[in-house]
């Protein structure tokens, strides 16, 4: 009896860790940054956001103010035909990320939930610039 309580114990401890390393096992690894900043930049974008969502495109030149504003508008009419479409965006969830940390390139995938239930799956290329991942 007493054996039983023992490895019962045990074996509740190692689901319990099991369970909690289940949740981060992507927190370990560097080239998640690049998902983390899809994400977000993606966030942004469905909170109407979009110059944060503009800021996070790589543009290796400055570019004009006029130019800015177009992406930004391209952005919210984005968002129009999304809420039209699929009831907007309501969550933004990491589905995994490939990087080459060597070539400081990545490409990550997310699932896009819809306010009318369904998702997809996409795919955002990112580039490392200086110490920030964007989108390419």
């Amino acid at each position: 009896m007493v054996v039983s309580k023992i490895t019962r114990a045990f074996i509740i401890a190692a689901v319990a860790l099991f369970m909690c390393g289940c949740g981060s096992e992507h927190s370990d690894d560097p080239s998640m940054a690049a998902a983390e900043a899809a994400r977000h930049y993606y966030d942004c974008l469905s909170k109407g956001q979009y110059a944060e969502y503009v800021s996070g495109l790589y543009k290796p030149d400055s570019i004009p103010d006029s130019y800015r504003s177009q992406l930004e508008l391209n952005a919210e009419m984005f968002m129009e035909q999304q809420q039209k479409e699929h009831g907007g965006i309501k969550k933004v969830r990491i589905y995994n990320c490939k990087a080459d940390t060597a070539r400081r390139i990545a490409n990550a995938f997310l699932t896009i939930d819809y306010g009318n239930g369904s998702s997809e799956e996409v795919v955002v290329p990112m580039v490392k610039a200086g110490s920030r991942w964007l989108m390419k």
